[in-house]
């Protein structure tokens, strides 16, 4: 798996303007929605605030990267937003988040196989600083993709 072959310009929003995280998330889920990665839009977003209630998705460096699992998934995907403005969020060095990348794998065995693998190539790739900053700020749906495809 390579993170280009998951990585949707449908799913990917730039210089959004949202007041906080759950606002963020509901944005993203809608998108999934619309694109028909997921059935269920309640669904999911409650598997999401179930994932965020167990522990901070707030990598740090202005980076989030919230999940859920859910039987509502009907195709394993990424939507990302890059927000104008930092929102609150919960991160291990309290600064919020501006860069959201939103994972949506389904409940099977082979999708918690694609889950792992999807955040440890995300995190891979975020391990970089210029990496973030490139996201940070991104314009363009296609430099997103650059960005995390490279």
């Amino acid at each position: 798996m390579n993170l280009k072959d998951v990585i949707d310009e449908k799913t990917i929003l730039t210089e959004l303007e949202t007041q906080n995280r759950e606002e963020t998330l509901e944005t993203l889920v809608e998108l999934f929605k619309q694109e028909n990665y997921i059935a269920d839009q309640k669904g999911f977003l409650e598997a999401v605030y179930k994932r965020e209630a167990e522990g901070v998705t707030g990598i740090g460096n202005l980076v989030a990267i919230p999940h859920g699992k859910s039987k509502s998934v009907n195709k394993v995907g990424i939507a990302i937003a890059i927000l104008k403005d930092t929102v609150e969020w919960p991160a291990l060095d309290d600064k919020g988040a501006k860069v959201v990348i939103l994972l949506a794998v389904g409940e099977d065995n082979d999708n918690s196989k694609e889950h792992l693998k999807l955040l440890s190539l995300i995190a891979r790739r975020l391990s970089n600083d210029e990496v973030i900053e490139q996201l940070l700020n991104a314009k363009q749906k296609s430099e997103v993709v650059s960005i995390l495809s490279n």
